[in-house]
């Protein structure tokens, strides 16, 4: 048990119960970090065949589909039985009140840190936690809160048209899996959370990065409820190579608000990018829809055998390619939160070539841990990655700093710390009238 801090039973909310892409390597490794710390996790979550092994999963909701592989709300079969649980779930489900109760009753719950829960668990249990007097701290990993897209993009480009609250524009423009009939039963559920008070019931909410919790602010979330606590990335686990390898490195998601697009476009303007000597550029990732398939399709297409795609690994092999790297590339378009491949490739000791947007900038220091370029512009994408590949020492040198970085600034202890102030507190909970 942690002697700095009394030990807490925590409830973690997300919709999903195994990695399936940053937010959730952020779970497990909060839960790894919380445990060794002497805490109670005690997961809540949407049962499916690929969650990891837990004593409560006989309280997971039921899944809204029979397709394991549908991970995102786009994937979904739109048959009668799908669209009523999609239903429940999007408005107000009774099985997620249902279920966090009979976890409270059953758990000496003393706070809720919810991941993401959005139209696949519903907000509903807020209220249950309310009612038991249960802090509830929300992690904001996307912009969902304030726009129904959740990346503020629209046609490719930044669109923050509902930020002020004005979420009929999503109707209009179609910006829930560009469905009509998705968009608008999506903006009827904030009309009735809105109702009921939902989000006033949250008592914190944790921001990954500066940018997002400003964001937040001036969409008109109470400044007093926001607080930054980074993530973090445990770099003590991880030799750090800062001799740059021989290939260039994009890992992530693979889509279409992540840059890739704009990362094919710089390559082919790289100096000799077909040759024999030239830098190849390994893609390694998965995508949730055709995405991997269209990519593979355009790398085809072109007939550059330079660029290889590899499927997902398992961190120590991915560890292991990020290592061996010479550098990484962030090409995002959309306001990223707090990439995990940024942290994960400076503890590493490689300096990442990003985009200026979101919180990028917060992390990537032009010429200290990396550069900059402006989002969607391939030519400037494509300078920077040759002036990379043209300067190893100074990209030796800025993988140093990187990984210099990731130690004192986004290192467990301060995670821990940040997280710990924040639900102390709220616990044990302060008087407030239940309804």
């Amino acid at each position: 048990m942690n002697d700095r801090h009394n030990s807490l039973s925590i409830l973690l909310v997300n919709y999903r119960f195994f990695v399936s892409g940053g937010p959730e390597r952020y779970l497990f490794n909060f839960v790894k970090l919380l445990e060794e710390k002497g805490h109670q996790i005690i997961p809540f979550s949407v049962k499916h065949p690929k969650n990891q092994s837990t004593e409560y999963s006989e309280f997971f909701l039921s899944p809204i589909t029979s397709d394991e592989n549908s991970v995102l709300l786009s994937q979904l079969r739109k048959n009668p039985r799908t669209l009523v649980r999609l239903f429940g779930r999007v408005f107000y489900s009774l099985e997620a009140k249902k279920n966090v109760k009979a976890i409270v009753d059953r758990a000496d719950v003393n706070i809720a840190y919810c991941l993401n829960f959005l139209r696949w668990i519903s907000p509903s249990f807020i209220t249950e936690l309310y009612r038991a007097r249960v802090p509830i701290i929300v992690r904001i990993s996307d912009f969902s809160y304030i726009c129904p897209e959740a990346h503020l993009l629209r046609d490719g480009r930044v669109c923050e048209l509902c930020t002020k609250g004005r979420f009929s524009h999503s109707v209009r423009y179609k910006c829930v899996c560009n469905s009509f009939l998705l968009s608008f039963i999506n903006f009827l559920s904030i009309l009735l959370h809105k109702q009921l008070k939902l989000l006033d019931k949250i008592d914190a909410f944790v921001c990954p990065s500066q940018f997002t919790l400003e964001r937040m602010a001036k969409a008109g979330f109470e400044k007093q409820k926001l607080f930054h606590v980074p993530t973090f990335v445990d770099s003590e686990r991880i030799i750090p190579k800062f001799e740059p390898g021989n290939y260039i490195l994009y890992f992530g998601r693979i889509s279409h608000e992540k840059g890739i697009g704009v990362l094919l476009d710089a390559y082919e303007k790289l100096k000799g990018n077909k040759s024999k000597d030239s830098m190849p550029l390994y893609i390694v990732g998965k995508s949730y829809g055709k995405e991997t398939e269209q990519l593979k399709k355009r790398i085809h297409l072109s007939g550059n055998k330079k660029v290889k795609v590899l499927d997902e690994v398992e961190k120590d092999q991915l560890f292991q390619i990020v290592g061996n790297s010479a550098f990484t590339i962030v090409p995002s378009i959309w306001y990223e939160n707090m990439p995990n491949a940024i942290l994960e490739s400076f503890a590493n000791g490689k300096p990442v070539v990003g985009s200026r947007i979101g919180s990028i900038p917060e992390l990537v220091k032009h010429g200290e841990t990396g550069l900059l370029f402006e989002p969607g512009d391939s030519d400037a994408l494509a300078e920077k990655m040759q002036w990379m590949i043209d300067h190893p020492e100074d990209c030796s040198r800025m993988g140093q700093n990187a990984r210099a970085l990731v130690e004192k600034k986004y290192n467990p202890e301060l995670h821990y710390k940040g997280l710990m102030e924040i639900f102390e507190s709220f616990h044990p909970k302060h008087d407030k009238c239940i309804s």
